[in-house]
């Protein structure tokens, strides 16, 4: 253990190498895009449950009364169009 406590003391009073010097700013560069990637991913999960809870208190919280049926649209929201060629080759 003795031979241990001696090569750490030796390394200890050695400079760094050159290439070490430099190494914080990179690395702390790393860690402040990493922490805006984080940031920015909950920044989006957060508006997309926004998103999904406004979307379902639209569509659920307000039913259309049964007077207002008769004067919806014939064709689905996301039907096919009137015009599309697949359309127009089935009738």
């Amino acid at each position: 253990m003795n031979e241990l406590d001696k090569m750490i003391a030796l390394l200890r009073e050695e400079p760094l190498p050159g290439a070490l010097r430099g190494i914080d700013h990179p690395v702390m560069a790393g860690l402040v895009a990493g922490r805006e990637r984080l940031s920015a991913r909950r920044g989006v999960a957060l508006a997309c449950g926004v998103a999904a809870v406004v979307g379902l208190w639209g569509g659920l919280s307000m039913p259309v009364p049964v007077e207002r049926h008769r004067h919806a649209h014939v064709e689905p929201l996301l039907g096919m169009p009137a015009a599309a060629p697949s359309h127009l080759l089935a009738s």
